[in-house]
């Protein structure tokens, strides 16, 4: 997969031309950034039948409608930008204690079949999109999740990890836009948690080695395509990551767009300026560890999903103030990330 280096400017709207909306702090001698590629003209689909424009709801996408934008609305108020034909997008996050995390949400435009919707463990939408979906699910048992049911597992010894069904296919190239950051030291923090998944991974008296890369490229002033409210909005083509406001009782979401294979093409993440936050070594009170939650949306960012409460898993769906326990990985977590990569 060809990875761009230099982040390049934002869309205005769905699918209109390239408007200069990104700046990025650029070192000296560095590139200007690329302008974006206008959206490609919608191709003909097989019915004939092209979804209304503007934001559409689930009921209109069972019609079998095909689009290549346009904006879908959950009925808990998130809404996702429509990726391009042949892409998907995930949103996943992470929880504080006593909040449940919102459902993880897919959606998938295949393009002539339309557009299919998962939110949890349902998919809705374009009934022959829906059971293209549900196919390669099954085909790929990318839903499973091992080691979750073990009564009285620890960090050390449940083996539990879920592999999401996309990985990336090269090193993830990344950019950090400090607007809002709640942590001094939060850049440093966060790609330290982006490295605890790659190379040889040394926890819970194992070893084990990751593939899986990342490089930290520079400043960005562009935001992460991450909405207020939790949901996905444009792929720019960039890796973004930053702060701003997120729904009560969510820590940090991760968007991430691939393509029918499962190659990764963009994965964004913002973290909640809601709460307070720590980046230094230590930690104490009721702030939440840079490190140790970003290294739970690093584990969304590579493939895992969530694991089941009780594992001891850094891939746990919900996350405790000053847990520093979450910087390093569990058994399971060294289990899935090795099997990805």
């Amino acid at each position: 997969m060809s990875v761009r280096t230099t982040p390049r400017t934002a869309a205005v709207g769905a699918s209109a031309a390239v408007a200069a909306l990104i700046a990025v702090a650029a070192p000296a001698g560095t590139a200007a950034p690329a302008d974006a590629a206008p959206a490609s003209a919608a191709p003909a689909n097989a019915s004939g039948t092209s979804c209304p424009s503007g934001t559409l709801s689930l009921s209109t996408l069972r019609s079998g409608c095909t689009t290549s934008d346009g904006t879908i609305r959950l009925s808990d108020g998130r809404t996702f930008a429509i990726p391009a034909r042949g892409v998907s997008v995930v949103a996943l996050s992470v929880a504080a204690p006593g909040a449940a995390a919102p459902p993880e949400v897919v959606v998938a435009n295949t393009g002539r079949a339309g557009v299919a919707v998962r939110v949890g463990d349902a998919w809705q939408g374009a009934p022959t999109a829906v059971r293209q979906q549900q196919s390669a699910a099954s085909a790929t048992g990318s839903a499973a999740t091992t080691g979750t049911k073990a009564p009285a597992s620890t960090k050390c010894t449940s083996t539990a990890n879920k592999q999401n069904d996309y990985r990336w296919s090269s090193t993830v190239q990344w950019y950090y836009n400090g607007t809002g950051s709640k942590g001094t030291y939060a850049q440093s923090a966060l790609q330290k948690a982006a490295n605890a998944w790659t190379g040889k991974i040394s926890s819970c008296g194992k070893t084990v080695t990751s593939t899986a890369a990342n490089t930290y490229v520079r400043a960005a002033a562009q935001a992460p395509n991450v909405t207020a409210k939790g949901g996905c909005s444009a792929s720019s083509g960039y890796s973004v990551t930053g702060w701003g406001a997120l729904p009560a009782g969510t820590l940090g979401v991760t968007c991430v767009w691939y393509d029918q294979d499962g190659v990764v093409k963009e994965a964004d993440q913002r973290y909640s300026t809601k709460y307070a936050w720590s980046s230094t070594a230590s930690c104490s009170g009721n702030r939440f560890d840079v490190q140790a939650v970003a290294t739970h949306e690093w584990g969304h960012l590579y493939g895992l999903g969530h694991v089941a409460s009780g594992t001891g898993q850094v891939m746990e769906a919900a996350e405790g103030p000053c847990a520093l326990g979450s910087r390093t990985l569990g058994f399971g977590d060294m289990t899935g990330i090795a099997a990805k990569y």
